[in-house]
C-alpha cells in the first residue's frame, strides 16, 4: 500500500495546479479586464479632461452617452494605446442589462465618399457586428442593441436587431477626416450618431463589477506588473477585477469548461471573490502563472526572426485563439474585423535593424503599388509608450489623404522619416530621437492583400 502523500507534496502539487491555472486565466482574462478597466476609466463619474484636452478627443463621458471627439487623436490622447490619427471617434460604453438601446447609424447618402464604420465589442474585445454603408440602409437606420438575455419590444420588432454577446458593449465610431478645414463635414456626419433607450429601458448606471473596481483603474494590470511592480501586488487586483467581470460577462458556451476549471484554483465568476480567503499554495501559485502570463503575452512574436513588417494575424474575432486575443488587447484595445481594415507594424528596417529616430530612412510606394485599400490607408508613427510622438509640426501620420505631398514624376510616393527635418519636410514624419514603430492601416482591404509585399525603410546615409 502507498504511503499518503505529505501536507509538503499536496501543497506544491496544489501550487502547481493554481500555477497553471494562473497562466490560463490571465491569457484568458486579460482582454476581459481591459474592457472593464478602460470602462472604469472613461465613465468615471465628474472625469475631468486632463490639461491641455479641453478641445481635444479625451474620450470620457458617462455610461449609456455618446461621446463625440471634435477632432483626430493627438499625443495628448492617451486613455488607449495606438490610436489612429486620421478619422474622427464617437465612442459610448452600453450598458443592456437594463433594456435594449438604441443606436442611429448615419445617412450615407448624405455623405458621399466620406468613410465611417459603428464598430461594436463586447466585453472580451471580440468586434462582433461592424454597422455603416457596407450593410445599413443609405438613408440611414436605427439599430436595436439587445443584450444576451434582453428581449426587442413589439414596437420595435420591424427594426434590424443586433443581439449583443455580453451586457457590456464598447462602441468605436469611426469617421474618416482630412487637415482641420475637413473637420466640419466630418463632424456634421458624426452629429448623426445618436445613442437612446428603447421604450421600457430605464438604465441604472455602470456595471457593478465596475463600481467595485479594484485598485486604479488609470493603470493596466499588465503594465503595472511590467514597470517593476512585484507580481505578488498586482495579481491579486487582477485576479479579483477578474471573478468580479466573470460574474456579469460568462463568455462564449464554448469557454464555459475552460472558466470552470479555474474554479480548482479559486478562481469563480463572483462579484465577493476574496483574495485572502484562499490558503498560501493557491496564492502562491497564481501569483506565478499570473507573471508567466504577463511574459507570455508580452513575448508573443519575439521568438521570431525580425520582419521589416509584420501583417497582423486575424483580429477582431477571434475564436478560441485567446493568445493573440491578449497580445492585441495589449498592443492596441479595440482592433477592427480584418473584414473591416488589416493592420501591419514595423519596428525594424530593411536591414533588419530597429527603427531608431537617430537614423533618416525613406519608406517608397511605387505608383502601381500603393497599399491595395478601397476605403483608404495610412502609415502612423507611435514613440516607444505606443503613443503618438508630439512634434513640431503636428504629423502623425501620412496616408492616400495627406494634403501636400510631394510625388515623383513617375508617380511615386516617397516618404521621409527620422528626427531631423529634412531640407524638404513635404513627405517627412517626424520620429523621436530613439526607438519608434510604425502601423499600416488598410480600410476595406482588397483581395490579396495578405501577399501584398509592404515597403520596408530603407535607411539613408544623408
Amino acid at each position: 500500500m502507498n504511503a499518503p502523500a505529505s501536507q509538503a507534496t499536496v501543497d506544491a502539487a496544489r501550487q502547481a495546479l493554481a500555477r497553471s491555472i494562473g497562466l490560463a486565466a490571465f491569457v484568458y482574462g486579460y482582454p476581459l479586464t481591459e474592457t472593464y478597466r478602460t470602462c472604469a476609466l472613461q465613465t468615471a463619474p465628474r472625469a475631468e479632461r486632463r490639461i491641455g484636452t479641453s478641445a481635444g478627443s479625451d474620450v470620457r463621458a458617462p455610461i449609456n452617452t455618446l461621446h463625440h471627439a471634435p477632432r483626430p487623436s493627438t499625443h495628448e490622447d492617451r486613455d488607449v494605446v495606438t490610436p489612429a490619427n486620421d478619422l474622427l471617434y464617437t465612442i459610448a460604453w452600453i450598458h443592456l442589462a437594463d433594456g435594449p438601446m438604441l443606436l442611429s447609424v448615419p445617412a450615407a447618402a448624405r455623405h458621399p465618399g466620406r468613410y465611417f464604420v459603428l464598430p461594436l465589442y463586447d466585453a472580451y474585445t471580440e468586434n462582433f457586428e461592424n454597422l455603416g454603408p457596407r450593410n445599413c440602409d443609405p438613408a440611414g437606420e436605427t439599430v436595436v442593441l439587445v443584450g444576451p438575455g434582453g428581449t426587442v419590444p413589439e414596437a420595435l420588432a420591424a427594426h434590424r436587431v443586433v443581439r449583443c454577446p455580453t451586457d457590456l458593449v464598447w462602441l468605436i465610431g469611426r469617421i474618416l477626416v482630412g487637415d482641420e478645414a475637413d473637420w466640419p463635414a466630418a463632424r456634421a456626419l458624426q452629429s448623426e450618431i445618436r445613442l437612446a433607450p428603447a421604450p421600457g429601458t430605464v438604465p441604472r448606471g455602470r456595471p457593478a463589477a465596475i463600481e467595485r473596481w479594484v485598485g486604479e483603474p488609470v493603470d493596466a494590470m499588465a503594465a503595472a506588473f511590467e514597470d517593476g511592480e512585484p507580481a505578488a501586488q498586482v495579481a491579486p487586483r487582477f485576479f479579483a477585477n477578474l471573478c468580479q467581470a466573470l460574474a456579469e460577462a460568462p463568455g462564449r458556451v464554448e469557454d464555459r469548461a475552460l472558466v470552470a476549471w479555474f474554479g480548482q484554483a479559486g478562481l469563480r465568476p463572483d462579484a465577493g471573490f476574496a483574495w485572502d480567503a484562499l490558503d498560501a499554495p493557491l496564492r502562491e501559485g497564481l501569483v506565478e502563472g499570473f507573471a508567466e502570463g504577463v511574459r507570455a503575452v508580452g513575448a508573443v512574436g519575439r521568438h521570431h526572426r525580425p520582419k521589416a513588417w509584420a501583417m497582423t494575424p486575424a483580429t477582431g474575432r477571434y475564436g478560441s485563439e485567446f493568445l493573440g486575443r491578449a497580445r492585441t488587447a495589449y498592443l492596441g484595445l479595440g482592433a477592427l474585423a480584418t473584414s473591416e481594415a488589416v493592420y501591419a507594424a514595423s519596428h525594424h528596417d530593411a536591414k533588419l535593424e530597429p527603427l531608431d529616430g537617430r537614423r533618416r530612412y525613406a519608406m517608397r510606394f511605387e505608383a502601381d503599388d500603393m497599399p491595395p485599400a478601397d476605403a483608404f490607408w495610412s502609415v502612423t508613427l507611435y514613440d516607444s509608450d505606443r503613443f503618438l510622438y508630439p512634434n513640431a509640426i503636428g504629423r502623425h501620420a501620412i496616408g492616400d489623404r495627406t494634403q501636400g505631398l510631394a510625388r515623383g514624376a513617375d508617380g511615386s510616393l516617397e516618404l521621409v522619416l527620422g528626427h531631423a527635418r529634412p531640407a524638404d519636410a513635404a513627405n517627412w514624419l517626424p520620429a523621436p530621437a530613439g526607438r519608434f514603430y510604425l502601423i499600416l492601416r488598410m480600410y476595406h482591404p482588397r483581395e490579396g492583400v495578405r501577399t501584398w509585399r509592404i515597403p520596408a525603410l530603407q535607411p539613408r546615409e544623408d
